[in-house]
């Protein structure tokens, strides 16, 4: 989703309901320290077609020629006086913090490679090469953490609706750049947006992918279910996640 450098704020490329509300929250960034920015870029589900006007937030990413901590504090000030226009506070970024992150966040450097829009300056993302080994090792470690909180979680919980909830809820924050990952790590192009993204994990976990979508839109919908339908779902989940494991295992596999 990347673009040819942009010497000028270009919101063109979003829909007009987060162009709107971005615009003057970048305005003030440019106009205030134009010569410490590199890029601005909008990124998350604001530029897929996940984005729901009535519940998301407007994520970005501000990309400097350096870090400057009297930079945060201008940052900090903006994000105050534009939260009711829900935009978070942007995902700050360097050229040193981008290579860094190449070898000990692969997932999340591919994600804001594979999920983002430039507005302002120079993409330094859109030729950057991110290892599919790396990728695969972080997706390993990051699947296999999430089995074992919820092990203790679901052992801490002793059938808490409430507190099995909050589990499965919060062990799914993050999930979608983990399946993004897999499926980069496999050789193949992952899919923006989130739907076409679990139809391209059922490709090779079948019938498992259901158990993450329905956890997902959980979270995002904030759906209530009764106690036996959480332990239930939870329990799907997790044998969700063993299965993913399994695929990354076999990544590296070799042939018969």
């Amino acid at each position: 989703m990347s673009d040819q450098p942009k010497d000028d704020l270009d919101l063109s490329c979003l829909r007009l309901f987060v162009a709107d509300r971005i615009q003057p929250f970048f305005t003030r960034i440019l106009d205030e320290r134009r010569d410490l920015v590199r890029a601005l870029h909008v990124i998350g589900s604001a530029v897929t077609d996940d984005f729901d006007p009535e519940r998301s937030d407007i994520n970005s990413m501000v990309v400097l020629r350096e870090m400057d901590l009297e930079f945060l504090d201008l940052l900090g000030a903006l994000c105050r006086q534009f939260r009711d226009s829900r935009i978070r506070p942007p995902t700050l970024m360097t050229p040193k913090y981008i290579e860094r992150w190449r070898e000990v966040s692969p997932v999340e450097l591919l994600d804001l490679q594979q999920v983002n829009q430039l507005v302002y300056g120079e993409d330094l993302f859109a030729d950057l090469e991110i290892d599919p080994a790396l990728v695969r090792l972080q997706c390993k470690h990051e699947l296999r953490n999430r089995l074992i909180l919820l092990s203790w979680g679901y052992v801490r919980a002793a059938g808490n609706k409430r507190e099995l909830t909050d589990l499965l809820l919060e062990s799914v924050f993050g999930l979608v750049p983990v399946i993004r990952g897999v499926i980069y790590a496999r050789g193949e192009d992952p899919p923006v947006a989130v739907t076409p993204l679990f139809d391209a994990l059922a490709a090779f976990v079948g019938a498992t992918a259901l158990s993450f979508k329905e956890v997902y839109w959980m979270k995002l919908r904030e759906t209530k279910m009764p106690v036996a339908r959480v332990r239930a779902a939870l329990k799907d989940y997790y044998r969700a996640i063993e299965t993913l494991i399994d695929v990354v295992d076999q990544i590296d596999a070799p042939g018969p």
